[in-house]
């Protein structure tokens, strides 16, 4: 994969930091983490496989260390530079059709993963326990407490992430003549076109500093006598190419008799090619008439 690009010639706004996008040097924290745990995990499962006497330690050191190898390793292919798809649809929703911008839709997978693992361990520790009960039951008392009490974390913390996955039907960021709908599949945020006062693009980011930053498309809504809000989408909220989302905003606020076209073939066109005013974009897009 190439450094980030928009497929179009549309020019990244001034405060984002390309970086976000994917940079090598945040692939190498994680990625070395990960090669010092796969081996260990590999070690761990040739001990489960050929060694019957230390099986129930080579389950517990592959319960604790596989999920976290495959989360560095997740957490580096994350981080890998890549290419901005271009995506988008036509939907009918409650207001008419839409256009509307894909956003990652939660997934329980980790959810399901925890769970499983939890249960793996609880089992795995009340079966030492009740085996040790002819013999040494305080032996199987520690393992209760080693491998069970890690277990029944995991399945609490698998419970309390999970949420169902809503259908890409329910999810999305829609566009009507008349509003914006933005729905990650929680509590949908909307707001009418007329109340956006102003397009930002900030970057953003967080106490955790080994990670790329977040660049922010902000939707400035209200005025001086209602006061002001934001609205803010991030990048990694979106499965489609975050520039040109950031220049249809900016397009939209400055032309609202073109808005008409949203829920059309000729705004998802419009979205496709780029084909939005080549204005030099600034930090702070104020659409209030100047004298």
């Amino acid at each position: 994969m190439g450094r980030y690009r928009s497929r179009s010639g549309l020019p990244l706004p001034a405060d984002w930091d390309r970086k976000a996008f994917g940079a090598l040097r945040y692939t190498v924290l994680p990625f070395a983490c990960a090669l010092v745990l796969w081996p260990v995990v590999l070690g761990a499962t040739w001990t489960v496989v050929t060694d019957r006497e230390s099986m129930w330690a080579g389950l517990f050191g592959l319960a604790l260390l596989g999920p976290l190898a495959a989360s560095f390793t997740g957490w580096g292919w994350s981080e890998l530079p890549r290419t901005a798809p271009v995506a988008a649809e036509i939907r009918v929703t409650d207001d008419g059709p839409a256009l509307v911008l894909p956003v990652p839709r939660a997934s329980s997978k980790g959810s399901l993963v925890s769970i499983a693992v939890g249960v793996v361990l609880l089992g795995a520790g009340l079966w030492q326990f009740i085996a040790s009960l002819d013999d040494d039951w305080s032996l199987g008392v520690a393992f209760l407490f080693l491998i069970s009490l890690p277990g029944l974390f995991a399945v609490l913390l698998g419970l309390g992430t999970y949420k169902p996955r809503k259908v890409v039907a329910n999810v999305g960021i829609m566009l009507t003549p008349q509003r914006i709908t933005i729905d990650y599949g929680n509590r949908p945020n909307t707001a009418a076109w007329q109340d956006i006062s102003a397009v930002g693009a900030r970057r953003r980011r967080e106490g955790f500093r080994f990670g790329s930053a977040t660049n922010l498309i902000s939707l400035v809504t209200g005025d001086t006598e209602t006061g002001y809000g934001t609205i803010d989408i991030g990048h990694k909220d979106l499965e489609t190419d975050p520039t040109r989302v950031y220049h249809l905003f900016v397009f939209y606020v400055r032309n609202p008799g073109l808005r008409s076209e949203l829920g059309t073939e000729l705004g998802l066109d419009r979205f496709r090619r780029g084909g939005y005013a080549p204005e030099q974009p600034a930090a702070f897009v104020d659409t209030e008439p100047r004298l």
